[in-house]
């Protein structure tokens, strides 16, 4: 009894330490995986867990980690085995679909099998080793035989052990759990590899952000400056090994680099302008390599860095000061010139740039194009903005006498119908002086011969006439002082204005004007004004020639009717008419001038208030008169100008102004 007692203690103090040196190997594994921190160094790993394996004594050949690639149907496999002096880890990348042994895996991942085993004999073997790519005779002593294929699963790989004979339950069931334990140390790392490249993206997009933003905000050429700071700092935060930085901008158009390049410090160098043709494989490769939008590297001694230097120093003398930079020659410079748009980034280093760094530089060098580009757009804008304040003031001055233009030509249409306006005054001033001169001197006589009474009458007679004279005068004088007002600048003072005495003065002088130009021109016009109107506060000569213009265009309406009837169907078939009227329409007074000419045609309805749209033949009109009529009676008096037309029918132009 005693015996059995003690033989089942010693089994179960067996089982402890069986379990304890698995614990043991376990956690040698887990150390080992918690370590990483690269994927890399899964190399070790798979040395570890083979050693502890082999601690274990379970009989393997090889054994190793396998990191799936599911996207893509391929594994990294890292493998460990013994050599003749020493352990061996090989890195295969290969796909799962090549051979049994990696096919099998697919299924039994998909069954959600802890494991798969897959057994090989003789040539079997030697062709699954000849399938991975890292195959090497002298590595794999022996090839031949039996051999067992054993894969233990976890959510992003595998574990690989390789052995003579098949592996016994326990075995199986400790690789499962080196599995297990494996699977969730290693989801673990990938998180943090995940965390860490996060971290690191968002440090190099905020590194990104920094330099467009910096770049965005330069406004001219010695903002630019500012350059090469900038890039060594952000190369600084991004890790990238260098000792001088700058930035080429390519010139096609001058065909010169125009270069801002750093100190060993970080100071920016004084900016210099290299011609594309200098004997120097840095800018005559470099351009090429810039118009290929491919990287260039080249790399320069002391003497090849002072060459250089020397050579810039007296391609300008304002370049001299720059000798300080060829008297401090890096004993090796890797020169890294990273295309964009532009031009070219430049990072120089003592040692070559690995393909991360590069990487990260096109990144870089893709943010400063983008900002550069804006920089560049602010530049253009800003001459553009020049231009366009140039062009302004040229249409400002050419407005301000094509305005001018228009007037001279409205006061043309004046002067004729001024002419005969003031030529009725005029005509009554010399008939009544000579009447009034007669009475005079017949006065005279009977004053002489002593009738007094005949005197007094004649007496009478002369101061009707002076009245006459003088109202004549004054009305002559008014003509003059309208003319005035309609040619000079308007004061922009509003005054007390009878509507429909302006209106009618203009009538007048507007159809006389035509008649002087033309006198085969005859047609009738109607005036209908509202008697209760009275006045209304408006700056007189600007509404004066609003209504001059459309009584103008009214006549040339008709007067073009009437030479189009005449040719179809001779004289008296058409009657040209012109009516103005004016009454009041609630609050405001209403300015109708109606024509029975052709009408507007409905297509160009839209444009007759736009500025210089005339139908006029050339030279025959400005384009102006409705455009400056329509912004004096809406923008300066606040009114409405709209027009009425039936296409054959005649046009009705509506002045309402606030009364």
């Amino acid at each position: 009894m005693e015996s059995q007692v003690e033989s089942g203690l010693k089994s179960k103090i067996a089982a402890l330490e069986r379990e304890l040196e698995i614990e043991a190997a376990l956690e040698k594994v887990r150390v080992r995986t918690m370590s990483m921190t690269v994927s890399a160094q899964l190399s070790d790993t798979s040395a570890v867990l083979f050693q502890q394996l082999k601690h274990l004594k379970i009989n393997i050949i090889r054994a190793g980690v396998g990191i799936f690639d599911d996207p893509n149907g391929a594994v990294e496999l890292w493998t460990t085995f013994s050599g003749q002096h020493e352990e061996i880890k090989m890195l295969d990348y290969v796909n799962l679909h090549i051979h049994p042994v990696l096919e099998n895996t697919i299924a039994a991942r998909k069954e959600h099998r802890p494991y798969s085993l897959t057994v090989l004999t003789g040539d079997e073997v030697r062709d699954y080793h000849e399938a991975l790519s890292t195959f090497q005779p002298s590595d794999n002593p022996s090839l031949s035989g039996k051999e067992y294929y054993y894969s233990f699963f976890f959510p992003a790989g595998m574990l690989t052990v390789t052995a003579y004979q098949s592996l016994l339950e326990e075995e199986c069931n400790i690789l499962t759990r080196f599995a297990h334990v494996f699977g969730l140390i290693y989801t673990r790392f990938h998180d943090l590899l995940i965390s860490e490249a996060n971290t690191r993206n968002a440090s190099r997009q905020a590194s990104l952000n920094r330099i467009r933003a910096e770049i965005a905000s330069m406004r001219n050429r010695d903002d630019l400056e500012r350059i090469t700071p900038l890039i060594w700092n952000e190369l600084m935060i991004l890790g990238i090994p260098f000792i001088r930085c700058g930035v080429f901008i390519m010139d096609e158009k001058n065909r010169l680099v125009h270069t801002f390049l750093s100190t060993p410090d970080g100071k920016a160098i004084a900016v210099y302008h290299l011609p594309y043709d200098i004997p120097f494989a840095l800018i005559l490769s470099g351009v090429e390599h810039w118009r290929n939008n491919e990287i260039y590297t080249e790399h320069w001694d002391a003497e090849a860095f002072s060459k250089f230097w020397d050579y810039v120093t007296k391609l300008d003398d304002r370049y001299a000061e720059l000798q300080h930079v060829a008297e401090q020659p890096p004993a090796s410079l890797h020169l890294n010139l990273i295309p964009f748009r532009q031009g070219m980034l430049y990072v120089g280093n003592d040692s070559p740039l690995d393909e991360d760094a590069i990487d990260l530089l096109q990144s870089v060098a893709e943010a400063f194009s983008t900002a550069y580009a804006r920089y560049e757009d602010f530049n253009q804008l800003e001459m553009a903005k020049e231009q366009v304040e140039k062009t302004l003031a040229d249409l400002k001055l050419t407005q301000d006498q094509l305005v001018h233009a228009e007037k001279m030509a409205s006061l043309g249409e004046l002067t004729a119908g001024i002419a005969h306006e003031i030529q009725n005054p005029l005509n009554f001033v010399n008939n009544f002086s000579e009447v009034s001169r007669e009475l005079l001197a017949e006065m005279k006589v009977h004053l002489a011969s002593g009738q007094k009474l005949e005197a007094d009458e004649l007496a009478d007679s002369v101061v009707e006439n002076l009245k006459k004279i003088l109202h004549h005068g004054k009305r002559a004088d008014g003509i003059i002082k309208g003319m005035l007002q309609h040619s000079r600048s308007t004061s922009g003072l509003k005054e007390a204005t009878d509507i429909n005495a302006l209106a009618d003065e203009y009538l007048r002088l507007a159809y006389h004007g035509l008649r002087a130009k033309d006198h085969t021109f005859h047609a009738s016009y109607e005036t209908h004004f509202d008697d209760g109107l009275g006045s209304m506060n408006i700056i007189r000569q600007d509404i004066g020639r609003v209504i001059l213009n459309l009584l103008t265009n009214a006549f040339y309406a008709v007067s073009e009717r009437q030479r189009t009837e005449m040719k179809l169907a001779g004289e008296g078939k058409y009657e040209p008419l012109v009516c103005v009227r004016t009454k009041r329409n609630g609050n405001a007074i209403e300015i109708r001038i109606e024509d029975n000419g052709n009408g507007i045609p409905q297509k160009i309805i839209g444009k007759i208030f736009q500025p210089f749209f005339t139908t006029k033949p050339t030279g025959q009109g400005t384009g102006l008169g409705l455009s400056l009529s329509y912004d004096i009676v809406t923008k300066v008096h606040g009114g409405e100008l709209r027009v009425e037309t039936r296409e054959g029918g005649g046009t009705e132009f509506i002045v309402s102004l606030p009364g």
